[in-house]
């Protein structure tokens, strides 16, 4: 938590360096028929039964097993029968084209770089000997950077599945505290922030059309080395106080 409580600010400051609003844009002002109280109408208390359905479908996924996928598609099925949007708007908005093909591309890339070997490969033979035995800051560190560059090319569960085997193993060799390496490969593999196929978010927001990929890979080089470094700093400070390093 203090380190996702640090790290939210911080991506937001690094958009922000690279981003800078448009100070002269405002919002228009709302009318006094706007501003006046107004029971909900009926639409706004389906629409709120559909939100609060969804959020409710999230937290149970234990219980009832399907995908956040699957919940999602069902708020946009159940918006559909009660009228709350027709076909067409939801079909003229939606950029199917970019969500299949960015995000199955990048599912297609991460699935063959780990069935070929090759994450495996650069993981065993290339990254992970640069960083063994050089004391648990450094292995923490280059483990981290290791996990958030290949989070950018597969999905972040496949790419901590990947890397886990590998880290605690070489953990325990050094005698850090696995149990470090695992809570930080769960921050780690989140830091997709490169490319557009990083993670479903990355597509949905690209799909407004907004910004280009090179705008979002020149945000992310810059917020993802704040995002190791936050919880580097973390590990060094707050994780020494709880006694886990």
């Amino acid at each position: 938590m203090p380190a996702a409580i640090l790290a939210i600010p911080a991506v937001w400051c690094a958009v922000y360096l690279v981003f800078r609003p448009n100070r002269n844009l405002h919002f228009k002002e709302l009318s006094e028929e706007q501003k006046a109280k107004k029971p909900f109408t009926t639409a706004e208390i389906k629409a709120l039964i559909v939100v609060a359905l969804v959020f409710l479908g999230f937290f149970t996924k234990d219980w009832h097993g399907q995908d956040y996928s699957i919940v999602v598609f069902g708020g946009a099925i159940l918006a559909l029968i009660m009228r709350l949007i027709n076909w067409e708007e939801l079909n003229h908005k939606t950029e199917w084209a970019v969500a299949l093909m960015v995000f199955g591309g990048g599912i297609a890339l991460g699935t063959a770089m780990g069935t070929s070997g090759a994450a495996d490969y650069l993981a065993k033979e290339i990254f992970f000997p640069l960083i063994d035995g050089k004391g648990w800051l450094i292995l923490f560190v280059g483990m981290g950077v290791f996990a958030a560059l290949l989070t950018n090319l597969m999905a972040n569960v496949a790419a901590a599945a990947l890397i886990l085997p590998i880290a605690i193993p070489l953990a325990q060799m050094n005698g850090i505290n696995p149990v470090i390496v695992a809570m930080a490969l769960g921050m780690y593999t989140s830091f997709a922030y490169l490319l557009v196929v990083g993670c479903p978010p990355n597509v949905v927001s690209y799909t407004t059309g907004y910004f280009k990929p090179s705008q979002m890979a020149k945000a992310g080089l810059v917020a993802l080395p704040l995002g190791v470094l936050i919880l580097a700093l973390v590990a060094m400070t707050w994780w020494k106080v709880i006694g886990l390093v």
